[in-house]
């Protein structure tokens, strides 16, 4: 009937099903078998205080965005060393694909969170610096740079943290083809990880898992004071009306 008013043959209209079920289509099978999805073997992210407190502040942060900067540099150098004790601060990477060399940026920093973690911080602290101060790892900057010269100049600065230089540039190698380096797989863990939680822009901040759209990447060590002193999500919205 339906045929006959649309004025069609049922050859097109009544299409055979067909099923989607893994084992039935062999070279999804096949696909699911071999190439398993790879899942990150360490916990997202990287704790700046003590973890496991009532109150959990996480900061998606670009390496090279001038709002992350100066949001990192209140956290770091103020706000985490006298709320470190009743807060959990845990910073996310968001590399942003519209700037190409944050890409290698991103790396060396997952390279010093894996060789040397006691030093991430610190190694966070003076790419911040380095970026924000001194124009380093800009578009303008880096613009005729290759990649190798760009790797260079990330390890002095690293290695103005403490962390040892020479360690780093194995993790920084072309490993053929379209592998990338030895770091790519932590950077696909990271993306996919601000990805799920539907981040975009940097900073952005959660808090107890709920982002906290009133958080502000000017806000002064006082400004924070009088956001997390309360410790109670009521008294949050209270504050923040």
């Amino acid at each position: 009937m339906i045929c006959a008013f649309l004025g069609l043959p049922a050859s097109l209209v009544a299409l055979p099903q067909r099923s989607l079920v893994p084992e039935r289509v062999p070279h999804r099978t096949r696909t699911i078998k071999l190439m398993p999805p790879p899942l990150s073997p360490t916990t997202a992210g990287f704790p700046l205080s003590e973890p496991g407190k009532p109150v959990v502040i996480e900061l998606f942060l670009d390496l090279i965005c001038p709002f992350s900067a100066k949001m990192y540099t209140v956290l770091h150098d103020t706000v985490i060393p006298h709320f470190g004790d009743r807060v959990s601060f845990v910073v996310h990477q968001v590399p942003q694909p519209w700037h190409p060399q944050g890409s290698y940026v991103h790396e060396v920093a997952l390279a010093v969170k894996q060789v040397e973690p006691q030093l991430y911080p610190a190694v966070c602290r003076a790419l911040f610096t380095a970026y924000d101060a001194y124009g380093k790892f800009t578009d303008d900057d880096t613009w005729d740079k290759s990649r190798a010269q760009v790797y260079e100049e990330l390890l002095d600065v690293i290695a103005s943290a403490g962390a040892r230089r020479d360690l780093y540039p194995p993790l920084l190698s072309n490993t053929g083809g379209s592998g990338g380096t030895p770091m790519t797989q932590a950077l696909k863990w990271a993306v996919k990880y601000h990805r799920v939680r539907s981040v975009h822009v940097t900073p952005t901040v959660f808090v107890n898992g709920l982002e906290a759209g009133l958080v502000s990447s000017g806000w002064t060590a006082a400004e924070w004071s009088a956001f997390l002193e309360p410790m109670g999500t009521d008294n949050w919205i209270i504050w923040a009306s």
